[in-house]
């Protein structure tokens, strides 16, 4: 009856059936979920937006595996190839390697039934193609240049050709294969990103003119020392990797005026994770993407969130920047596909040029 008791005495379950509901339940409390992590402020922001409130919702205690880098880590790539458990049930990672391992067949398709707001999301958080039935894109990232502020007492660098400057020869820091700076490479030296991966000279020909300026081709940890010892004044950064560098250093970042260059990370579930592990898996992604957790997590990075309802961090509300994810103001923009496709060879002729 609507609104009361019914009359009939509740159906009890068979004890066995009462045993398995209670172990699942139990099981869920005693569970272990292992997500693969950054360190530095993007692995306290996952922890303190994303995995601590996950544990207090769920009961179900998330374990960051800590990596460095763009590339998934040895051991994941191992089980994957080899049909073994993975040591990692729910892989964060670069947009790249998540494709690639998409269209290995290596990533567990997500359930959209179950995860009614992978349907919510803006389209940048779907990939192009086939991958997009397992991969989702949590936020955008843009990429910035950072600047010792003791380098630069008349103010932020107007220009990207302020790292042809021979102030800072030496004193310059990129990414590992020069990650990310491809699209300004190609229009910096008068190309088009409408020509890429067709022709990409200019952009080697400007990677070329920019060798002699370079000293450090490293990931953000670590990083820190070479500024506070006056090693470096200019780096090409993700804007999270700068921000970190602010909370005790005096470093700016700026968008020069020739726009800037974007990238994304992806969330997904490696094939041989339990079935049980899975749907905890599962779980843990569709969190990610509530708004309000995206918008808490996207402020705590500096990220463009890809929930239409989650806020945009105040850091980005400036008329440089997108002002949202599927937004492309500004933006000298590759597709994902293109760098997941074009990854092996881009890497071997960066490493022709820089050694």
């Amino acid at each position: 009856m609507a609104g009361g008791r019914s009359a009939r005495p509740a159906a009890r379950l068979p004890a066995r059936a009462r045993c398995v509901t209670v172990r699942a339940a139990s099981d869920a409390r005693d569970a272990v979920l292992r997500v693969q992590t950054w360190g530095g402020r993007w692995g306290s922001a996952l922890r303190g937006a994303v995995s601590r409130p996950f544990e207090r919702a769920t009961g179900v205690r998330v374990q960051h595996e800590r990596h460095v880098g763009l590339a998934l880590a040895p051991s994941l790539l191992d089980a994957l190839h080899t049909g073994r458990r993975p040591p990692i049930d729910v892989v964060w990672s670069n947009s790249v390697p998540a494709l690639n391992a998409a269209l290995a067949g290596h990533c567990v398709p997500l359930d959209r039934a179950r995860m009614p707001v992978l349907d919510a999301l803006r389209g940048r958080a779907r990939p192009d193609g086939a991958p997009a039935r397992s991969v989702v894109h949590p936020y955008v990232v843009y990429y910035v240049l950072g600047y010792h502020e003791d380098a630069f007492p008349e103010g932020e660098p107007r220009s990207w050709h302020i790292l042809f400057d021979e102030r800072h020869r030496g004193r310059i820091a990129l990414y590992p294969h020069g990650n990310g700076l491809h699209a300004l490479a190609q229009t910096l030296q008068g190309g088009r990103v409408e020509d890429i991966p067709a022709d990409m000279e200019a952009c080697w020909s400007f990677l070329r003119r920019l060798r002699p300026q370079v000293t450090e081709l490293e990931y953000s940890i670590g990083m820190e020392e070479r500024l506070r010892a006056r090693h470096l004044d200019l780096c090409f950064r993700a804007l999270p990797n700068v921000l970190a560098f602010q909370s005790d250093l005096p470093v700016g970042w700026c968008v020069p005026a020739e726009g800037t260059a974007d990238t994304t990370d992806a969330l997904w579930v490696p094939r041989g994770v339990p079935d049980t592990v899975r749907d905890v898996a599962m779980r843990y992604i569709a969190f990610a993407l509530r708004p309000d957790v995206q918008q808490d997590w996207c402020r705590q990075l500096g990220v463009m969130p890809v929930h239409p309802a989650a806020g945009v961090p105040e850091m980005l509300r400036r008329p440089d920047l997108p002002a949202h994810a599927d937004d492309f103001h500004g933006i000298l923009h590759i597709p994902e596909s293109v760098k997941a496709a074009q990854q092996p060879e881009w890497e071997e002729r960066f490493a022709e040029i820089f050694g």
